[in-house]
Parts: C-alpha cells; structure tokens; sequence
C-alpha cells in the first residue's frame, strides 16, 4: 500500500505522514530527510544537494528523483510507504512509474492559506540543535530563548508572512498539474488508479490521522469486497 501525502508548506502534511508510517507500519520516505542524510554522508550529491538548499532554491529532479529510488528499493519498502515531499512535479510522478511504482491513496491536507501563515510565522528555531518552538502552541519557557541551552531562538526567514505565501503560491502551482496528471492516471488504468482523500488540516493531529486512516480502511474493504463479489 502506498500513500502519497499532498500539502502547503505548513499544513501539517508531514506530521500526517509520520503518523500514517507508524499505523500502517510501513516507511515514511520523506525528500527533506534523504537530502539531509545525502549531505552528512559528504558524497558528491550530497555536495550538490547542499549548495541548493543553502542557496534557498529547490532541490532539482536529477538529484531528488536517484535518491529517492533507490530509497524505494530497499526491502522494507517492499510492502509498502508513505511519501512525503515526492513526488511534486508530474516528471517526478512519471519517475515514480521506471520501477514500476504506483500510488493507492493521494491525501491531500487543505488548510486555509490565513491559518497557514498564523502557524508558520509563530515558529521560532534553536539554531544549534534545531529544536523548534511556536510562540502560541508550544512557547519556550523563557520568550526567546532555548529551554535547554538559554541560547537566542530565531525566526527563519522563509517563516514571514512574504515568504510563507510565496511558498504556498509555489506549491499550487506546481501540484495543480501533478493532481490533474493523477487523475488522468485514473481514466488510463484502472489498476494503477489512486483513489484521492481529502481532508482538512484543522483540529488536532491524532484526530486528522484517524480520519484519514478510517478512510483508507474504508476503502480497501470495499475494494476487497468487490473483488471478492466479482470472483
């Protein structure tokens, strides 16, 4: 069973993921944590993907889409995953397909782009460790300062409100064509079709994770029951 998770920067996509992984015990492919582990290992993509992401610019298709295949290769990948962050662009998509890879369920989280900016701008960041706060839902114990080290908290500066909507103009751009691309997936194969959820980003974590678990059991039994019903 493979899960594609589809969000804006600050939806709580991720933190979705994380939670589908431990339900369905299967592993969250994440693009953010193979950069980070392809820039500790010091190779030459890693060198690569480093200079892109300290210049602020996207990772491109040529680095992203290698590191994530053969990610997707390992055994325990075998009986399935959750991404997060891949694919984002329909080539990516279409990479997805050389293995041959399928996606069963796209989720897509939907915030509203205000409540997005209100979650992201109140992020404050321990540079040093990378422990995060937010000044509403999780504030240091000291304002403005780490609550281990006592050290100064920062804002990222892709965290204020220019940048967070520039961000999110980014994302729907570019997932416009992937969801339209998904969809004619659907009418082209019916057994390589993913069947889309969509649900709202809003209340709480553990509750949004429910939904969208409920919904996927939901539908694999129906699915179970018609083929069954078929046979």
């Amino acid at each position: 069973m493979n899960i594609l998770l589809i969000g804006a920067p600050g939806s709580g996509k991720s933190t979705q993921a994380i939670c589908l992984a431990q339900r369905f015990s299967i592993p969250r492919i994440a693009a953010g944590a193979l950069f980070r582990e392809a820039v500790a290992a010091e190779s030459s993509m890693g060198q690569k993907v480093k200079s892109f992401l300290e210049a602020g610019m996207l990772v491109p298709d040529d680095l992203v889409t290698p590191l994530v295949l053969q990610r997707l290769k390992q055994s325990d990948c075998a009986a399935g995953v959750v991404l997060d962050g891949y694919p984002r662009t329909v080539p990516q998509a279409e990479a997805l397909r050389q293995l041959p890879f399928g996606i069963d369920f796209l989720v897509e989280v939907d915030l509203d782009e205000d409540e997005i900016v209100r979650r992201l701008e109140g992020r404050r960041i321990h540079p040093g460790s990378g422990r995060l706060y937010h000044l509403q839902f999780h504030p240091p114990k000291v304002d403005g300062r780490d609550d281990l080290t006592g050290e100064p908290l920062v804002q990222r500066q892709d965290d204020r409100e220019e940048a967070i909507r520039r961000r999110i103009s980014l994302f729907r751009s570019e997932t416009r064509p992937l969801l339209a691309y998904y969809e004619r997936e659907t009418t082209r194969d019916d057994e390589a079709r993913p069947q889309r959820i969509r649900i709202s980003g809003g209340g709480s974590p553990e509750d949004i994770c429910h939904h969208i678990e409920e919904a996927i059991i939901g539908r694999r039994s129906g699915e179970q029951g018609l083929k069954e019903g078929n046979g």
